[in-house]
């Protein structure tokens, strides 16, 4: 079986965005296990970091057959950097999403997380189709052509032969194929202040 330049391309970035998602969980755990000092409890929860960023990734580029609800969708944001806090309780408690959506909606947590390097906040708020996401923290930025990528599912394939914004093109695509729109909002407070991303169809 053959394989185009651009699918090969795709698996090479997915699979170096994997290797550096794992890595400092790993590093971590290797480190834990040479310390004959560790504590047990430092050991399962360097286990327990790799185990839920291997699920949120798997639910979030897998294929979407279920629906999500919050609990399952803060469950899964667990998965995410340390640094990194969701807030949804603006969010009503029976929030439920279709099983596309869902999937857009956890690679948004991935890419929202990506945009707060040095920590910070992903707001949620709305309903599940009419959602508005905000980030919050030290020098919270967007990835520079998620606009670009937004407007135009040419430009979103474009982005996937580089590995800085394979998750922005990725975001992107699985938007398109669940027909939901994706649009960025300048904030009313500053225009300094991260653009507020809209989902809905």
């Amino acid at each position: 079986m053959s394989c185009t330049p651009s699918a090969v391309h795709l698996i090479e970035r997915t699979a170096a965005c994997l290797c550096e998602a794992f890595g400092a969980s790993v590093a971590a755990l290797a480190s834990a296990l040479r310390n004959e000092q560790e504590p047990a409890h430092a050991l399962g929860a360097a286990v327990d970091a790799i185990l839920l960023q291997l699920q949120l990734r798997q639910a979030a580029w897998g294929p979407a057959s279920h629906p999500l609800d919050l609990l399952q969708l803060m469950a899964l944001a667990r998965g995410l950097p340390g640094h990194v806090a969701v807030d949804a309780s603006a969010l009503p408690p029976a929030t439920l999403f279709s099983a596309a959506a869902g999937r857009v909606v956890l690679n948004i947590l991935l890419l929202a997380a990506d945009s707060l390097s040095q920590g910070g906040q992903i707001i949620l708020a709305g309903a599940a189709e009419d959602l508005f996401i905000r980030i919050a923290g030290p020098q919270a930025a967007w990835p520079v052509g998620m606009t670009l990528c937004l407007a135009s599912e040419a430009e979103a394939r474009s982005a996937l032969t580089d590995e800085r914004s394979l998750q922005m093109a990725l975001t992107a695509l699985f938007a398109y194929a669940a027909d939901i729109r994706l649009s960025a909002l300048l904030p009313a407070v500053t225009h300094a202040e991260p653009a507020i991303l809209r989902f809905g169809r």
